[in-house]
């Protein structure tokens, strides 16, 4: 069974993640390791919580059966989209995997197969039962479990997580599931939790394209009384690229031609243009992944990794703009909240 474990402390580091990959390659595995195998990890517990929160106080670990390597040890945001960055370059920072252990910054699916909490009925998770209603964005489910009446409420609702989590992956999870509710009865149409992994991961085929990039989507509506046409990458969730945590809008306005306020075509190439141009500069380090047009104004979103000049570049290149005004707004947005309307 994997072993969780969180605890805060006050020390502060110059640079945290390296850190703790210092103290990790050096004596940290040996004794990780060393613990698991005599089966006394709690007696390493307390040493690796306190290296964890150096990184960041609000940061989970996990240590389990590596898919690959002897071990695995998992550090996540523990849901927070706000912490998926760090937990991400704390990833990134990583050495190499080997035969003892590999790492990872999401939980994935886990051979457990009952969840307990000291004092409290066993929750063997193969008992439970789902209700799926898949929609145009997204999968809503509802998860039900014989020993929920004997559970208190907020247990219910971790175990609820735990579950999909444990059955999905927190990736998959935070990707694919909306709305999640822990059920007071058995649903009318109640399917095993077997059956879950099967209808998300054939939702989210739909929904992605061949080479397994994200798809996008066209979405129309009005803005101010004016058409608005906009495009964005489907689904918009910040955890399939948690580094990418500042967003950089960019307004490009453009002459007013058809009546709708909409560029013509000459003009949408030029705008297309621009896009590419900005694009380029940007490396590795950050995407576009939605832009709005209408009323002579053409709204890029550009999310970027922070610890780089990415978003300096993209102002940088803003210049070659001749057609209208360009103005420029960054804001630190690990969740991706200022792209929220474009989601659905």
């Amino acid at each position: 069974m994997p072993i969780f474990k969180r605890r805060k402390a006050a020390v502060v580091e110059a640079d945290p993640i390296g850190a703790f990959w210092s103290w990790w390659t050096s004596v940290g595995s040996e004794l990780v390791a060393d613990a698991i195998a005599r089966k006394q990890p709690a007696d390493i517990g307390a040493t690796l919580s306190e290296w964890v929160n150096r990184v960041h106080p609000e940061l989970d670990w996990e240590l389990g059966p590596g898919l690959h390597a002897q071990h695995a040890l998992i550090v996540t945001a523990a849901g927070n989209p706000s912490r998926r960055a760090t937990a991400r370059r704390w990833l990134r920072s990583a050495p190499a995997s080997d035969h003892l252990w590999e790492y990872a910054d999401l939980r994935r699916p886990g051979p457990v197969s009952t969840i307990q909490f000291e004092g409290l009925p066993a929750v063997p998770i193969e008992q439970s039962v789902v209700e799926v209603d898949p929609d145009a964005s997204s999968i809503h489910v509802g998860v039900y479990h014989p020993a929920f009446p004997e559970l208190p409420v907020d247990v219910r609702q971790r175990v609820t997580f735990l579950i999909l989590d444990l059955v999905l992956g927190e990736e998959m999870v935070e990707t694919w599931i909306g709305a999640i509710d822990t059920l007071d009865v058995v649903p009318p149409e109640p399917r095993p939790i077997s059956a879950l992994l099967p209808a998300v991961a054939a939702f989210a085929a739909e929904h992605t394209l061949e080479d397994g990039s994200p798809a996008w989507k066209m979405l129309e509506g009005t803005r101010d009384g004016h058409r608005l046409i906009a495009t964005a990458e489907y689904p918009l969730r910040s955890i399939r690229r948690p580094h990418l945590d500042t967003h950089v809008e960019i307004s490009v306005g453009y002459p007013v031609v058809r009546d709708d306020g909409l560029p013509e075509s000459d003009m949408l190439d030029e705008l297309r243009a621009f896009e590419d141009h900005l694009t380029a500069r940007l490396g590795g380090s950050g995407n576009l992944l939605a832009h709005e047009t209408s009323a002579g104004t053409r709204l890029l979103h550009y999310y970027t990794d922070g610890t780089t000049p990415a978003a300096a570049q993209l102002q940088a290149a803003t210049p070659g703009w001749t057609h209208g005004k360009v103005a420029v707004t960054t804001t630190q947005d690990p969740a991706w909240d200022n792209v929220s309307h474009l989601s659905g």
